[in-house]
């Protein structure tokens, strides 16, 4: 489960320019007297009893009102439906690199102006980047988010609740992604709330991404199957250290050469403290 200093942390890396957040990030954190005075001034609107809980008395079931009170985002819902049902996640998932990593590429892809149109999320584990997308203001009809794992699909409808239920504009799928028809894909699941089988739905994706092409053992396989004039997404990385980074690259002449584009976008690096991340966007 992750600190109170930690989501505040990472709430700063998402919402650098929301002064409020860094106030109460530092209010909590280093007890600054001038952050806990700007968040209690006059024009205030949030409830002083709830943040002098959350910042003496380290009162979680505070933070999510007040939250609530400086971001919208889905994320206060997720993270509080967690902490309320004790439930257990992979706290990676909101690592400063990771998160560091999608915000990057939320920028870059804002900026190719580019309509998403129905996203392919390949490998994306409990789908915080969905959650990103959705609330980037970019034009999305839908995501389906491809895991082979299936104890992310709760967890990852649970990041994307507003847009699971709103009639599966989002939807997490247990499928390896060398599986995937990238033409058209049909899938079924189970829906416990109806106890049946779902039925068929295809799905044509505009939008291919993949932001563990060095997971990917047989990268040249699954790109492979991308056919020719999708717009594709694609990050990976250095960091040869973890063994189940089958495909890292040396560099981004590296990392580019594995996926001819025909139109390149977008190419460059991040650099992290343990590795540098590389991205590549444009049509294939």
């Amino acid at each position: 489960m992750l600190q109170t200093f930690e989501l505040l942390d990472r709430y700063e890396i998402l919402y650098p320019t929301n002064s409020k957040i860094t106030d109460l990030r530092r209010a909590y954190v280093d007890k600054d007297l001038n952050s806990i005075f700007r968040l209690i001034s006059p024009s205030s609107t949030v409830d002083v009893e709830d943040l002098r809980k959350i910042i003496l008395e380290d009162n979680t079931w505070k933070l999510w009102p007040v939250l609530d009170q400086y971001i919208t985002t889905q994320f206060t819902a997720a993270f509080k439906s967690f902490f309320v049902n004790n439930t257990e996640y992979d706290t990676d998932c909101f690592s400063r690199g990771q998160l560091e990593s999608k915000a990057w590429l939320i920028r870059e892809l804002k900026k190719t102006n580019c309509k998403l149109g129905t996203v392919f999320i390949c490998a994306g584990w409990y789908a915080t980047l969905a959650t990103m997308l959705f609330e980037s203001g970019m034009g999305i009809d839908k995501i389906r988010s491809f895991d082979v794992d299936p104890t992310t699909v709760d967890i990852a409808e649970v990041f994307n609740k507003p847009w699971f239920v709103d009639q599966w504009k989002f939807k997490a799928l247990v499928e390896d992604i060398l599986e995937v028809n990238y033409v058209g894909h049909t899938w079924q699941f189970w829906s416990n709330a109806n106890n049946r089988m779902s039925y068929p739905i295809t799905d044509t994706p505009d939008t291919i991404i993949n932001t563990s092409c060095e997971h990917i053992k047989n990268f040249n396989v699954w790109y492979d199957k991308i056919p020719d004039g999708k717009l594709v997404v694609l990050q990976g990385n250095n960091y040869f250290e973890i063994a189940e980074h089958v495909n890292c690259s040396n560099d981004l002449s590296e990392f580019s050469k594995k996926s001819p584009m025909t139109a390149v976008l977008f190419e460059g690096e991040l650099q992290l403290p343990k590795y540098t991340r590389f991205m590549k966007i444009g049509f294939k």
